[in-house]
């Protein structure tokens, strides 16, 4: 069966260049929470981009992800990493879903939606079971969401139709372009959202180089449920916050959970 995150993954740059600049926020925020708790598992860590932060704010990182091109971006950008800061991070190919470490951390994060890409509740509950294997006793488990807004949901689940084609377009070095045309469909029923993007480059003279499909599936979650889902796999909520400044939940914006054990 085809795994719809190591599909979405084929391209590591394309995602840097579609994805890469995260939540407004969150970097700061979790090279804090590193920060304080020295020794850091980061799931589903793409190409590093808050793994090197959180390592540069004095944190050993332990990193995985489910695919190896993404790992091999990371160790890239961490090439120009002083000494120090290298030694702190460790990269390993490894499926939120199944993992065993012979350690456990004070600090366990899941960044920018990644738990969203579990798209059943098995999925979600062995990510969490691995989860609850390797935290400290006092340790804890922060998990970003995006909330879903069920204003720009209802209006698009009305029509029927996929979401419109959005156009974005990147200058790269050298005087090539990036392209990328995206649409969303939505299935209620699952509580699933498709993006399809298309990618493609051009050089400096307009004449297409490339061009790649890209399929982006996440599932959305609402805040009782998480709550349920937490409880049921032996979480207890120690706050939701609404973004990465303290500010309270909000519908339609960011779910910041911290966990501890039950």
């Amino acid at each position: 069966m085809t795994d719809p995150v190591r599909e979405f993954y084929m391209n590591a740059r394309d995602y840097d260049l579609i994805s890469g600049h995260g939540v407004a926020g969150d970097v700061a925020y979790f090279s804090r929470l590193a920060r304080g708790a020295r020794r850091v598992l980061e799931l589903a860590c793409g190409t590093g981009r808050v793994t090197w932060p959180m390592a540069r704010a004095g944190a050993r990182v332990t990193a995985l992800d489910l695919v190896g091109e993404m790992l091999a971006l990371a160790r890239e950008r961490g090439a120009s990493e002083n000494t120090p800061v290298r030694r702190r991070v460790r990269l390993l190919e490894a499926d939120m879903r199944a993992f065993a470490l012979r350690e456990r951390f004070p600090l366990i994060v899941i960044p920018f939606r990644a738990f969203q890409h579990l798209l059943t509740v098995e999925e979600q509950m062995d990510c969490l079971a691995c989860c609850r294997k390797h935290l400290t006793r006092q340790g804890r488990l922060v998990i970003n969401l995006f909330d879903p807004n069920l204003r720009i949901l209802a209006a698009h689940m009305q029509s029927g139709l996929p979401g419109p084609v959005t156009r974005v377009e990147t200058r790269l070095d050298g005087d090539e372009r990036l392209i990328v045309w995206s649409s969303r469909t939505l299935s209620p029923e699952q509580q699933r959202m498709q993006d399809q993007w298309v990618v493609e480059r051009f050089d400096a003279q307009g004449r297409s180089i490339s061009r790649r499909l890209h399929t982006l599936t996440l599932r959305w979650c609402y805040r009782f449920e998480m709550e349920h889902l937490f409880a049921r796999c032996g979480f207890r909520v120690l706050s939701l916050e609404g973004g990465f400044d303290g500010q309270p939940f909000t519908h339609g914006q960011e779910q910041v959970w911290t966990l501890g054990l039950a």
